[in-house]
């Protein structure tokens, strides 16, 4: 598809390709987060609230840690909607919705795709994009959707809106923590959203089989001769004994990046035979982005992820060596 890159000064046509929408499905990335589900759910949210038939789809389900969130319990694995305005949520590239862009490729070719998103190396995959990179969330970027459609975020919307952007910007912890997205978070909170509530479910609670799973990670923890690199491994067998899933793990990748002295923290997971999902997370002095290149990945300068096409043992022996390159040239 050839896409029009819209900013802020573009956003209305956005907000016209809502309006004019008969009805809109909003689509979440493979093995979702907070950011692409509270997301999904806010466009459906403000769909319903201009009138529009909406849905939200995510072909993995969602975490049962959102399920706190407003419309969670009517997500779908696929969309029922006929194709009319397709949203896809906090996804840099098609493929990233995971089998829905197979599955659903007849589907989607009849749709009109927006694509919102906030990470850098979003590829314009849609008929429109609202990317915006500085933002701290989609969630963030959602919300000045809102403002462009005028409208008023009630305690539903201010609760999708604010759950992404506290678990993208790790509890306002995280870099791309700004201004503007302080005064947004002033303005959900005074709508309505819990956020106290908000940060426990998303970032200080866990399931006592997720922090068994945890430890069982934690054990694998390795660093390089340097310490300048830290990393955990997943495997399948983890998940088998511990009953947890994929999902389970996320976080520990944020966990790991708290070790002193350590400038790259890796969480590799055994997601197939020859699959490995790599998580990286780096401090100011290193470039995420750079160390996922060479695997075909994408995120943020200090986030970024990609699957290495090797079992777990050689994808960590690929990935540090990756990562030493990396460093080495500064």
């Amino acid at each position: 598809m050839v896409g029009t890159t819209l900013n802020a000064s573009g956003i209305g046509a956005v907000a016209d390709a809502f309006r004019s929408a008969r009805q809109i499905t909003a689509i979440c990335h493979e093995n979702p987060d907070a950011d692409t589900v509270a997301g999904a759910i806010s466009v459906a949210l403000m769909a319903e609230r201009l009138g529009k038939p909406a849905e939200v789809v995510s072909a993995d389900g969602i975490p049962p840690q959102l399920a706190f969130l407003p419309r969670s319990d009517a997500v779908r694995a696929r969309p029922s909607l006929e194709p009319d305005l397709a949203v896809f949520c906090d996804a840099a590239t098609m493929e990233r919705v995971g089998r829905i862009a197979k599955e659903e490729a007849a589907w989607l070719s009849r749709a009109r795709v927006l694509n919102v998103d906030h990470h850098v190396s979003n590829t314009l995959f849609g008929d429109l994009n609202l990317v915006d990179p500085h933002a701290s969330a989609t969630c963030e970027v959602l919300a000045g959707l809102a403002d462009a459609l005028e409208i008023d975020p009630d305690a539903e919307l201010a609760t999708a809106l604010l759950t992404g952007i506290v678990r993208d910007s790790h509890g306002f912890s995280d870099g791309s923590t700004t201004g503007d997205t302080l005064r947004i978070t002033a303005r959900l909170v005074d709508a309505g959203a819990p956020l106290a509530q908000i940060h426990r479910s998303i970032l200080a609670e866990l399931p006592y089989a997720t922090m068994a799973l945890w430890a069982r990670m934690l054990g694998t923890m390795g660093r390089d001769p340097s310490g300048r690199v830290v990393y955990a491994l997943l495997s399948q067998q983890m998940l088998d004994e511990t009953g947890t899933e994929q999902h389970d793990a996320d976080g520990l990748a944020e966990f790991l990046s708290q070790v002193k002295g350590a400038d790259v923290a890796l969480l590799l997971r055994e997601i197939g035979p020859r699959a490995t999902r790599l998580s990286v997370r780096v401090t100011d002095g290193v470039d995420a982005t750079r160390i996922v290149a060479p695997f075909g990945g994408g995120g943020h300068a200090r986030r970024a992820g990609c699957t290495v096409p090797a079992d777990l043992s050689t994808a960590r022996d690929q990935v540090l060596g990756a990562v030493a390159e990396v460093l080495s040239a500064g």
